[in-house]
């Protein structure tokens, strides 16, 4: 799922309740009282100087006036209230010589051109929508540069007040199953009746969705999915609405299932559609590649599983890839290429029983062939000891 970053606020006994009412005059468009009369804004007062309290206060107050107008907060709300919070601190500390290094760093992504990609990136959640023009406006290769150079990777997005009151985003594929159509805690045979009325009613939400949509696992995946799904015509028509990751896992767990039962081009068409859904998981396109190659389309399936090892991931997802690949050089007859694939999986999970017992079978098969090459294949042997095999299952993303 998409977890939504913890923001920074102060303990709540330290809060103080400001009425949006109070201090309409500061936010742009409608009162957000005569809407939504119950909405109110949090400041943190947690040794907050009252100079940062107050541009906190009115990043809430414009957050409430424009949330309040649409019924709940949105991509470009979120931007534009920070791209003035950012303002109206660089104003703020240049008259009062005043410092905060989490308003400090705004204010340098404002200055950098980057807060769309900032709010992408840290405070993003499903239920957004980022239209076609902030979509065209993204520069995901210059923020990722930029990232690296002045963030830490542990970094999270500081919020020091907030709005309470507003009606949360509608998001599309919330109500639909999900850990109780895990297939590793009960069969693919028990769950298809589930998995089938899960996604006839996706397919129903998905027709009246106005934008491309994503339905993203996890934070740190989404701007590598926004990246791949972009040039899609619909995306450039229309933008990118984020959905509930359980829409991911029906499309998964449903393709999972095919190839359970040897239905190849179900699971392909189920398979690919997760990968539309969610580009940047690796584990997906891995599924992928084994229906594909079940379905001797070799060619293919090196293309998926390219784009796959292309992405960050767990060594343990790694490796199983590598072991992908070396099935299919094994396919394609490249025994010395195989056995160096499974090798290198052995990088990424050295106790893999699985590529040990691949890479005996190939020793096997070139030394009844004739053609066992000592010099290629010897240096890279690592004898598995039986007691010390494990099998590894990697956890789901």
């Amino acid at each position: 799922m998409i977890d939504r970053v913890s923001d920074k606020t102060a303990p709540r006994a330290s809060l103080a309740a400001v009425l949006v009412l109070a201090c309409a005059h500061t936010a742009p468009g409608p009162s957000p009282a005569a809407s939504v009369p119950r909405a109110r804004v949090l400041v943190s007062a947690d040794n907050q100087p009252p100079v940062v309290m107050g541009v906190w206060a009115a990043y809430a107050v414009a957050v409430a006036a424009q949330a309040t107008t649409l019924g709940h907060l949105d991509f470009a709300i979120e931007v534009a209230a920070r791209e003035h919070l950012a303002e109206s601190w660089k104003k703020a500390r240049a008259e009062q010589r005043a410092t905060d290094r989490d308003l400090d760093l705004l204010a340098d992504v404002r200055d950098a051109g980057l807060m769309r990609e900032y709010v992408l990136s840290y405070l993003a959640r499903p239920g957004w929508t980022v239209g076609a023009g902030d979509l065209a406006r993204l520069d995901l290769d210059r923020w990722a540069s930029w990232q690296r150079a002045h963030l830490p990777p542990d970094h999270r997005a500081a919020t020091g007040a907030i709005v309470t009151g507003l009606p949360p985003a509608p998001v599309a594929g919330a109500e639909l199953p999900g850990p109780e159509i895990d297939p590793l805690h009960s069969s693919c045979q028990a769950v298809r009746p589930a998995l089938e009325r899960a996604l006839a009613a996706w397919e129903r939400q998905e027709r009246a969705l106005p934008a491309l949509p994503l339905s993203v696992p996890s934070q740190d995946q989404l701007v590598l999915a926004f990246k791949q799904a972009a040039p899609s015509p619909r995306a450039q028509r229309n933008g990118i609405v984020l959905v509930s990751p359980r829409v991911l896992n029906v499309a998964f767990v449903a393709g999972f299932c095919a190839v359970d039962r040897a239905a190849w081009p179900a699971a392909e068409a189920l398979l690919r559609h997760a990968v539309a859904l969610s580009p940047a998981t690796s584990n997906v396109r891995g599924e992928l590649v084994q229906a594909l190659i079940m379905e001797k389309r070799l060619d293919e399936a090196d293309a998926e599983l390219d784009a796959a090892l292309a992405l960050p991931d767990t060594a343990c997802r790694k490796a199983a890839l590598w072991r992908k690949r070396g099935y299919i050089l094994f396919d394609r007859g490249k025994l010395v290429d195989s056995y160096r694939a499974y090798a290198h999986s052995l990088d990424f999970d050295a106790a893999s029983p699985l590529a040990r017992s691949e890479m005996t079978l190939i020793v096997k098969t070139l030394r009844a062939a004739g053609s066992y090459d000592e010099k290629v294949l010897a240096p890279l042997v690592a004898p598995a000891v039986p007691n010390q095999l494990r099998v590894t299952s990697c956890p789901r993303q």
